[in-house]
């Protein structure tokens, strides 16, 4: 095993160097005249996995269902598609999400991945927003801390931390990761936008050969189809940490959305959700005819105004 206990501290100081030019940038705007704002770059908070620019309406609460189906082998398709009814039938991931809008650009959330019984807290805030004239690009900060609550594996006698020389045991720090994320999106037309999402991702207990941090970035988009539907896809690539044959996850879906509600189907090549497990498992081999089908389904709910 091997483990470098991050603290919270130097992560905060690392999160500030990376943003603080973009918020100087974000606060030199609120000065200048307020151009008409560019609306609905996505339909929500997400693409597929990836997080987009969008943030909860202010003061609204929203449920998140995220659901990844069992793996299809489209070379054993008797087998995986119609015996295991197209995955249906093989083992899942799922995560709750609960988001709540404190302003028009900050957000709050808490969520729970079946896969390590993992909690997630994250929180989101826009820095720029896209306007008609003068700002070509939204960019917003997406930040989360993840606590594993699977139970520790059994440790051997003889086990040792990287250094070959102290006994490894198992603490609470090892079940926490962290990620961040820098979105930065441009809506081109009414019917085209793409995100681009550079991601730092930083996890305290990792296996041996592997690196405790890991750059990488996702590149999304969103092609609308009709008044209320869209073709979406998604690609994630990292740029360290590239062993085991690591397969870029990818998707592709169609997406049916409305302001309060929003019903994503997609194929996919990973079934993890959170940034953290994408980054640091081994996704579906796609060029081997390996995927899996899954869903999101999200549901907003108002505050009711004269209450």
């Amino acid at each position: 095993m091997k483990i470098k206990c991050f603290s919270v501290r130097k992560y905060w100081l690392l999160v500030f160097f990376f943003i603080s030019p973009i918020g100087m940038s974000q606060g030199q705007e609120s000065l200048e005249p307020q151009d008409e704002l560019v609306t609905n770059i996505f339909n929500y908070g997400v693409i597929i996995n990836g997080q987009t620019t969008e943030t909860t309406p202010k003061g609204a609460f929203e449920l998140l269902i995220q659901h990844r189906f069992g793996e299809l082998d489209l070379k054993d398709f008797g087998n995986t598609v119609v015996k295991e009814f197209l995955g249906f039938d093989g083992s899942a991931n799922i995560r709750f999400g609960f988001t709540f809008a404190i302003s028009d650009r900050l957000q709050v959330g808490i969520g729970r991945t079946k896969i390590d019984k993992v909690y997630d807290f994250e929180g989101k805030y826009k820095l720029l927003r896209q306007k008609e004239k003068g700002t070509p690009i939204s960019i917003t900060l997406y930040t989360n801390m993840a606590i594993s609550t699977l139970d520790f594996a059994e440790i051997g006698p003889n086990e040792f931390f990287s250094d070959l020389e102290t006994p490894f045991e198992n603490k609470f720090s090892h079940r926490l990761s962290y990620g961040t994320q820098i979105l930065i999106s441009r809506k081109f037309s009414e019917n085209f936008s793409l995100e681009f999402n550079p991601t730092f991702i930083y996890k305290n207990l990792i296996p041996e050969n592997n690196e405790n941090f890991i750059f990488g970035a996702t590149l999304g988009g969103r092609l609308k189809t009709g008044i209320t539907s869209s073709l979406i896809f998604e690609f994630t690539t990292k740029f360290n940490n590239r062993i085991n044959d690591f397969t870029d996850p990818l998707a592709i879906g169609y997406e049916i959305g409305t302001a309060g509600h929003a019903f994503q189907m997609f194929i996919a090549s990973t079934n993890q959700i959170i940034p953290q497990n994408i980054y640091f498992s081994d996704p579906l081999d796609y060029t081997d005819g390996k995927l899996l089908i899954g869903f999101n389904i999200k549901r907003t709910f108002w505050k009711n105004e004269n209450n």
